[in-house]
């Protein structure tokens, strides 16, 4: 689902050059987030040299909060300690990308490969170190009925809390140019979830589990320039409700966001409006009609298989991959 496409490779004194430029542009700073697309402490990434003389530079500025994104595998306790030594003070939040604490969910859905394990060593290790674990936690998988994926990311943020995780930032899934999802949404077989998932999710999370829950991504629009800071572009679908609400929702969804508390999700269950009855009778409906996963993964995964990868490919792994897709997944969402 994330539109991050190869890019040519630059030395450190361009990356260093680009963050001290950005920085210029502004004297003051409340917070900082400063981070490539996959791993700041991945030196293919980011070399040592450039990292190191990022920390620096955030250092010298006024912002009270670090932020970036890093793989929970490359973090070491002493990597953190160095990092927050560097950082003089500021609180520093790392990002882990976790989308769902389904092992089977994140193999055969998001197409990810992210031990709970080493999950748990990072908020650990994050946490030992006077640092701030994140996690990124996806709402919409491909392949998931609606009622799976609200369930899926309800699950996922109870059990990253329970996990070590100092906040969680919900990401309802759009489709963007150039991936996958993409794909799989112009041919019928992926759709977007719908704010009201958003809204039932958070209203099941209940008040006191939404106090370590922020949204991103929730008000972006394909066809409002003004809505696309959100996102990289190009956006193709993102989640909505109808014109009727849907600056109501929107409006509500950011007071959330800004800290006006679990009265505002109370007061979004309690709309009424048409699109938010015929979002309902369409999750009760998939949930009735709805093969078993499983079998609607493999289904999608033949289609990609035999159109992207070629008939003869697909003919010799399908019985491996459909091997993989039998073992494991029972609906649950907590880590055996």
């Amino acid at each position: 689902m994330c539109n991050y496409a190869a890019a040519e490779r630059v030395d450190t004194e361009s990356i260093v050059s680009s963050v001290r430029d950005a920085l210029a542009r502004q004297a003051h700073y409340d917070a900082l987030g400063i981070s490539p697309f996959g791993n700041m402490f991945d030196v293919s990434e980011v070399p040592t040299e450039a990292r190191d003389a990022i920390f620096d530079m955030a250092a010298k500025t006024d912002a009270d909060i670090f932020s970036c994104e890093s793989r929970p595998e490359t973090l070491s306790g002493a990597l953190i300690e160095e990092t927050v030594d560097r950082l003089k003070g500021k609180r520093l939040f790392v990002n882990l990308g976790l989308e769902t604490a389904n092992p089977w969910v994140q193999a055969h859905c998001v197409g990810k490969s992210l031990s709970t394990e080493s999950y748990r060593s990072a908020t650990s290790s994050l946490r030992e170190h006077g640092a701030f674990p994140v996690s990124n936690i996806l709402l919409g998988a491909p392949f998931l009925t609606e009622e799976e994926a609200i369930e899926s990311t309800v699950g996922t943020i109870r059990w990253a809390l329970a996990n070590g995780s100092h906040l969680c930032v919900l990401f309802p899934s759009n489709v963007k140019g150039w991936t996958l999802q993409e794909w799989l949404w112009e041919r019928d077989i992926y759709r977007v979830p719908s704010l009201w998932s958003l809204v039932e999710t958070l209203r099941r999370l209940g008040p006191e589990m939404t106090r370590s829950v922020a949204l991103s991504w929730y008000s972006a629009s394909p066809t409002d320039p003004h809505r696309l800071d959100q996102v990289s572009d190009p956006l193709r679908d993102a989640p909505t409700t109808c014109p009727r609400c849907r600056d109501t929702v929107i409006r509500s969804l950011d007071a959330f966001n800004a800290g006006a508390g679990f009265g505002v999700i109370t007061g979004l269950a309690e709309v009424d409006c048409a699109c938010k009855k015929a979002w309902a009778e369409r999750v009760a409906a998939q949930t009735v009609t709805a093969d078993p996963l499983d079998s609607r993964v493999l289904t999608a995964y033949d289609r990609i298989g035999t159109e992207l990868l070629g008939t003869a490919w697909w003919d010799r792994q399908r019985a491996k991959v459909r091997s993989e897709l039998e073992f494991s997944y029972d609906g649950s969402v907590v880590p055996r």
